[in-house]
């Protein structure tokens, strides 16, 4: 089994927080200072960071697979820390770990039951956030004029404030819903580790194993799943 890179799992985090500090830091706490003294655009700083955030955990999906599944993508960490593939459950090797680690039989670990009323919120919750976000960029492209000299612009400063306020309250909405469901997820951790979780979009009937402990995580519909 051919194990899987650290050094990728260090350069998509390194890009996951280089992204959420040119948002938070560059985009919105100098975003003053960015447009008076640099003439830099605060919201396409921003707009990067999120970018960056993004790319992080893109490049891992395709930089990662599980040995024994294919699946893409896992647990992410600077050093080695033991961690499982979320669809078959299986010990993920990585090249600065051991060449065989032990495993848990999959039968024979702890299985835990949460709700699906939690993952419906946390899902409706992303999918509202990026669409606010996703409209705000819009906005600020297609709407935001485009002045050829000194006369348009002073006739067009009313409607680019006004473009602007309306893309960055949409942006903003967005990042406050995408922060709402990142704070409810614990309503899907692993009760015993409480690092790993279900994803909200996982089906009925579907196990979804923890990342870092390995336990079985399913919803309360499963059990009626089950029955029919």
């Amino acid at each position: 089994m051919k194990p899987l890179k650290r050094k990728w799992a260090q350069v998509s985090l390194a890009l996951h927080y280089l992204g959420w500090g040119l948002f938070v830091v560059v985009g919105l706490i100098f975003s003053d200072l960015l447009e008076r003294d640099f003439n830099i655009s605060s919201f396409g700083v921003g707009m990067l960071g999120v970018g960056l955030m993004l790319l992080g955990p893109v490049l891992w999906r395709l930089t990662a697979r599980c040995p024994h599944c294919g699946k893409r993508g896992g647990p992410l960490s600077w050093v080695y820390k033991k961690s499982y593939c979320s669809r078959c459950g299986h010990v993920l090797s990585f090249d600065d770990g051991p060449v065989h680690e032990e495993e848990t039989p999959l039968n024979q670990r702890p299985r835990y039951r949460l709700k699906r009323g939690w993952a419906r919120l946390v899902l409706a919750l992303l999918i509202a956030g990026l669409a606010c976000m996703a409209i705000g960029g819009l906005v600020f492209t297609l709407l935001m004029p485009q002045p050829q000299n000194e006369e348009e612009f002073w006739n067009a400063v009313e409607t680019s404030w006004a473009v602007r306020d309306a893309a960055a309250y949409s942006f903003l909405a967005g990042t406050g819903l995408l922060i709402a469901a990142g704070v409810l997820t614990r309503r899907l951790k692993c009760p015993v580790c409480c690092q790993g979780f279900a994803v909200p979009w996982q089906r009925r009937g579907e196990t979804r194993w923890c990342g870092r402990c390995g336990a079985a995580l399913f919803f309360e519909d499963d059990l009626e799943y089950e029955k029919t």
